[in-house]
């Protein structure tokens, strides 16, 4: 099992990653942390050298899942992967989410990476918004990828999708 899972900002990427994962014993990545260092000292930028080997030693094993929303410098996986699973969520139900997660981890009731502060709010709505505004971009992008490449309106038909194929 190799996937790869994208999709915007709050559409369920980590949430289906993590349920394949636990369901099939595979090890899942979020790309973000193959970008960022996660220390506790705070967050540090990996080199595009470190990046791209820690990438590289993720994608090279026999079973796996990476998600995360799409990244210029993290695509090596679509070349070798079973499946590209595309969440697209509607944005109404993501920008919910968005600020559903905010307030759990305001209130402490969710694990975050990045501290929720008011201006997070603001990004995290900003790459709701753009994912909509590059999305016909990525998908025409992803047309060169043939049949491996799955689009789903939501992560519960992204599950039943996997669970008949594995």
């Amino acid at each position: 099992m190799k996937i790869d899972i994208i999709g915007s900002v709050a559409s369920g990427k980590t949430t289906l990653a993590g349920k394949i994962s636990k369901k099939y014993n595979v090890p899942y990545y979020e790309k973000d942390n193959v970008v960022w260092d996660r220390t506790p000292d705070g967050d540090r930028k990996r080199t595009p050298e470190e990046r791209d080997l820690y990438f590289q030693k993720i994608i090279s094993g026999d079973v796996w899942i990476v998600e995360g929303s799409p990244r210029k410098c993290l695509k090596e996986s679509f070349e070798i992967c079973d499946y590209i699973i595309v969440l697209n969520e509607k944005t109404s139900v993501r920008l919910f989410r968005v600020f559903k997660r905010w307030i759990k981890q305001r209130i402490g009731k969710e694990h975050y990476n990045t501290k929720p502060t008011l201006n997070f709010l603001r990004y995290n709505i900003k790459w709701v918004l753009e994912f909509d505004d590059m999305k016909k971009d990525l998908f025409k992008e992803l047309n060169s990828y043939g049949e491996k490449v799955k689009i789903f309106s939501n992560s519960d038909e992204a599950w039943e999708f996997v669970s008949r194929k594995y």
